[in-house]
C-alpha cells in the first residue's frame, strides 16, 4: 500500500475515532466540524479532504455502531440451535446493547429517522444486509421445518430487534414509563410466544 494512501487512511480513521464519542454523547446537531478536527487533530482542510460534508463522517460512524448492533444480536440469536431460544437471545441482545450503549442506541434511532440519512440509504442498505442476511440464513431451515411460523423476513427482523429498538427509544425521549431492564424480561417472553408454532 502507498504511503499517501496509508496516510489518507489513518486520518480518516482518526476523524472517525473522534466524532464518535463527540455524535454518542451530544448527538449530530450538537457536534460540530470544529470539535471534531479539535478532537481528531486535523485541520479543516484534511477533514473535508476525507468527507465532504459533515453527514459523511456520522454517517460513518452510524455505520460502524449500527454494526456493532446488529453483530451483537445476530451473534447471540444464532449461538442457539432452538429457533425459539434463538429469538429470546436476540432480543435480549437488543436490549442489553441499549443499556450498555445508551449513545450508540440513542444516535442509531436518531440517525435513522434523520431526513438527512436518505442520501445514504444504498450504503445503508449494505450495513442493513450484512447483519439480516447472517440472521435470515440461521432463520430459514427453521421457517422450512416449520419450528418457526411463516413470516416475512421483514416481520420476523421487526420482532426480534425492531421493537426492542423502538420501546427503548420511547422510554429514552419520556413517552413510554417502563424501565428498559423491566421490559427487556417481557419483551423477550412475548416474542418468543408469538413465534411459537401452535
Amino acid at each position: 500500500m502507498p504511503m499517501k494512501h496509508k496516510k489518507s487512511e489513518l486520518t480518516r480513521a482518526r476523524i472517525i475515532a473522534a466524532a464518535r464519542p463527540l455524535f454518542l454523547e451530544k448527538g449530530f446537531d450538537n457536534t460540530s466540524v470544529a470539535e471534531i478536527c479539535r478532537d481528531s487533530g486535523v485541520s479543516n482542510g484534511a477533514l473535508f479532504h476525507q468527507f465532504k460534508v459533515k453527514e459523511d463522517i456520522a454517517f460513518a460512524v452510524f455505520s460502524e455502531v449500527r454494526g456493532e448492533f446488529w453483530d451483537r444480536v445476530i451473534s447471540a440469536m444464532v449461538s442457539q440451535e432452538d429457533p425459539l431460544d434463538g429469538v429470546e437471545a436476540a432480543v435480549r441482545a437488543s436490549f442489553a446493547f441499549q443499556m450498555e450503549n445508551p449513545g450508540g442506541a440513542a444516535f442509531i434511532k436518531d440517525v435513522t429517522g434523520a431526513k438527512w440519512v436518505e442520501n445514504y440509504a444504498r450504503d445503508s442498505r449494505l450495513v442493513y444486509d450484512d447483519g439480516i442476511q447472517r440472521g435470515l440464513a440461521w432463520a430459514r431451515p427453521h421457517f422450512e421445518s416449520g419450528r418457526l411460523p411463516p413470516i416475512s423476513p421483514d416481520a420476523f427482523i421487526t420482532l426480534v430487534s425492531g421493537a426492542p429498538q423502538w420501546i427503548g427509544r420511547m422510554i429514552r425521549i419520556g413517552m413510554a414509563e417502563s424501565k428498559l431492564e423491566d421490559i427487556a424480561d417481557e419483551m423477550a417472553v412475548l416474542v418468543r410466544r408469538a413465534l411459537t408454532v401452535r
